[in-house]
């Protein structure tokens, strides 16, 4: 750094001394300005390439800024070098040099920080929405300092309205610029972050607002030319800026959201997380407001001169109806924007919700969801509002399948039994409880449970292609009556102590008379029926006939003084 302003100092010190004669300072002078412009666009794009988050986004933007303003230098120094003319008059030139405030604007709100809302907005998004502040912050001060003061400076000057216009407009913008980066040290976290680079930054465009001011001063007291040592500012400048961008990388500023590693494995993220995110969002905020804030002050004076003078100057008008279509863009976007975001957070909360009431394999009901259902339907029993039937149901001998065809096959297996599940149950739910069991609940009489439990059983046999073999996986089930059907005599007693059982407790006898067909070879299907006894259900063209008699388990206790869980073989 110390090189670098020795050198700007020295070439400064050459062009100011004109012992080369005033046609050749003019000459170095203008190659060194439009020199420290291009450097200052080169090193704020390439640093901008290694860095993230705020630290690439001020580059960015700082280096568009001194494209244009290089590209009006460009055309500043043909004009005095190419064509000896000291002091232009309005030309394309001012159009580059006025559009870099325009982008250095966004450019020190970014240091404000990203917040996780606007990451998630997209980088088009955040780029557009900097430009249009920038350019509606940079029009909302000039229509103040034009209501206020500037209007009435330039229609009581001897000189051309224009001319003079454009003069005083350079050190306004660039004080405005200033005034923001005093605003920005002030903020402890944001002058403990990038102390370094807004030291530099600033002083860059301090030393610019200084020529600037000058050329103002020249053009109102009617100079013929303008010093070249009074253009030493400019020189400074842009080599304080490229500096500004070659500082060292701060902290990481990449924006993320509490909870993220950035913030600590806490669930709810540490106190200095909280802080940190606090201020982000305060931050936004105020990116958020500035611009309106700008514009309100813009309206109040403008009303109070209304008032005062009973007229307003056309200029005023004309721009600040133009700041006022700015931000109208400015809002559209952000309104689209915001309505983008809210689908996405619907999507996204809807895929939340999904996913938390069903498994991530099958797509059917989780546990924990048909718990819930499962829940209800007691609830209803007990109340008399109808009755249902719970069905346990688990795959015979399912290890082998993932042994055989790895858990891949397995995988694919379950998804097609799964299928086929759901299709037998039409009135009910269906959940994957775990593994290879699965439950499900039919709104319906015993009869009906039990002549579901044998479509399953056959369901599920029906061969499956694995790789190119035919697999087929058969099923014991439990079947268990909720509560009381039509069908059920006034004095019988429903199972487990007539309508007191919960779902622990019904979830126990499906569970033993699941592990019943189990022990009695597989491939069986046992229910609890509404006396309290357990017996096998015939399968196939055997259920349907009904004077078949069921087989009776030898020695199974009475459900209702079932205590706990039977013990799984």
């Amino acid at each position: 750094m110390t090189v670098v302003l020795g050198c700007v100092l020295a070439i400064v010190l050459l062009a100011g001394s004109n012992v080369l004669g005033q046609r050749v300072s003019v000459l170095i002078d203008d190659v060194a300005q439009l020199a420290g412009g291009i450097a200052a666009t080169i090193v704020c794009w390439r640093t901008a390439s290694t860095r993230t988050g705020t630290e690439r986004q001020w580059r960015v933007l700082m280096a568009a800024g001194m494209a244009c303003w290089s590209a009006g230098m460009a055309v500043w120094a043909f004009y005095r070098s190419a064509l000896d003319m000291p002091l232009p008059t309005a030309s394309i030139a001012d159009v580059g040099f006025f559009l870099f405030p325009i982008f250095a604007v966004p450019a020190l709100l970014a240091f404000v920080g990203l917040s996780p809302r606007r990451a998630a907005a997209g980088a088009r998004h955040v780029w557009v929405i900097s430009l249009l502040d920038g350019s509606v912050v940079v029009g909302s001060l000039f229509v103040l300092s034009w209501a206020t003061v500037l209007g009435a400076v330039v229609h009581s000057s001897e000189y051309e309205s224009i001319e003079f216009l454009l003069a005083i407009m350079y050190p306004i913008t660039d004080l405005v610029l200033v005034a923001m980066i005093v605003l920005l040290v002030v903020i402890p976290k944001i002058a403990a972050r990038y102390r370094k680079q807004l030291t530099l930054l600033g002083a860059g465009i301090l030393m610019m607002a200084i020529s600037d001011s000058i050329y103002a001063y020249l053009v109102a007291t009617g100079a013929d030319f303008m010093p070249v040592l009074t253009d030493g500012g400019f020189i400074a400048g842009t080599a304080l800026i490229a500096l500004a961008a070659a500082a060292p990388r701060t902290v990481d500023d990449t924006p993320s959201t509490p909870g993220s590693s950035k913030y600590g494995s806490s669930r709810y993220g540490s106190e200095p997380t909280v802080r940190a995110y606090a201020e982000t969002v305060t931050g936004e905020r105020t990116q958020l407001l500035l611009p309106y804030g700008l514009m309100g002050a813009v309206g109040i004076v403008l009303a109070i001169l209304r008032v005062q003078t009973g007229d307003l100057d056309s200029t005023v008008i004309v721009l600040g109806v133009a700041v006022v279509l700015v931000s109208l863009v400015r809002q559209v976007i952000t309104l689209v924007q915001n309505d983008n975001l809210l689908r996405t957070l619907t999507r996204a909360q809807a895929e939340l919700t999904y996913r938390a009431h069903h498994d991530g394999l099958t797509g059917l009901l989780n546990r924990s969801s048909f718990d819930e259902h499962l829940r209800e339907a007691v609830n209803d029993a007990r109340a008399g509002r109808g009755c249902a039937v719970l069905l346990l149901i688990d795959l015979d001998d399912f290890k082998s399948v993932n042994d055989r065809f790895g858990h891949g096959g397995g995988d694919r297996l379950l998804v097609e039994l799964a299928r086929r599940l759901d299709r037998c149950v039409v009135e009910g739910v269906v959940a994957r409880f775990g593994g290879d069991e699965f439950t499900a609940l039919v709104y319906a009489d015993l009869d009906t449970g039990r002549a579901t439990a044998v479509r399953i059983a056959e369901a599920m046999r029906t061969t499956h292609e694995i790789d190119g073999r035919s697999v087929s996986v058969g099923v014991c089930v439990g079947v268990v009556q909720i509560g009381r059907s039509d069908r059920t005599p006034p004095d019988s007693t429903t199972v487990a102590g007539s309508d007191t059982a919960d779902e622990d407790e019904l979830m126990r006898l499906a569970d033993r008379a699941m592990y019943t067909a189990k022990r009695e070879g597989k491939a069986g299907i046992y229910a609890y029926d509404t006396a309290g006894t357990l017996s096998a259900v015939p399968s196939g063209s055997d259920h349907a006939t009904r004077g078949t008699k069921p087989k009776m388990v030898a020695g199974e206790p009475d459900p209702a003084r079932l205590i706990g869980p039977p013990t799984r073989t």
